[in-house]
């Protein structure tokens, strides 16, 4: 005979599966975020002082004025594509813990960390004539902050 203090207990799954339901509504929403953010969103030096205490950029000033540069030479569209394909993708990825993941209020931080990807601009992506490590550079750096700003906004 067994003893049940010693019972193993399996737990439930700690989430239900992911619904399509659920990742469509966050993407929309985040879809809106980084759109306003991307097109209309504050280049106010005291919110990119904020980024840059957040994510231990250089002096504010100098990365106002990168982002700034950056708002001219980049297609801003394709920005708000590549990001909004990627919050999809990584809510996708969550699959079955994705509910665990809003419970916990992780979403802002899926997209915030979107910023942290080591990634080229696509084709068409820059409007000047850059060097590419340049052009990498802005690229990566307007799509960081869009991110981390849309992100700050999280509903």
């Amino acid at each position: 005979m067994r003893n049940p203090a010693f019972a193993i207990t399996v737990p439930a799954p700690l989430a239900r599966p992911r619904r399509p339901l659920e990742v469509g509504a966050i993407v929309a929403t985040a879809a809106a975020l980084i759109r306003d953010e991307a097109h209309l969103g504050s280049l106010a030096l005291e919110d990119v002082a904020g980024w840059c205490a957040e994510v231990g950029g250089v002096d504010p000033r100098l990365e106002h004025a990168a982002l700034r540069h950056a708002r001219r030479v980049i297609v801003i569209d394709l920005l708000v594509a590549d990001l909004i394909a990627n919050v999809r993708a990584r809510l996708t990825a969550a699959g079955e813990l994705l509910p665990a993941l809003i419970a916990r209020g992780g979403v802002p931080r899926v997209i915030a960390m979107l910023g942290l990807d080591d990634v080229d601009p696509p084709d068409g992506a820059i409007t000047a004539s850059l060097p590419p490590r340049i052009a990498r550079f802005y690229w990566q750096r307007l799509r960081a902050y869009v991110a981390w700003s849309a992100a700050v906004r999280w509903p």
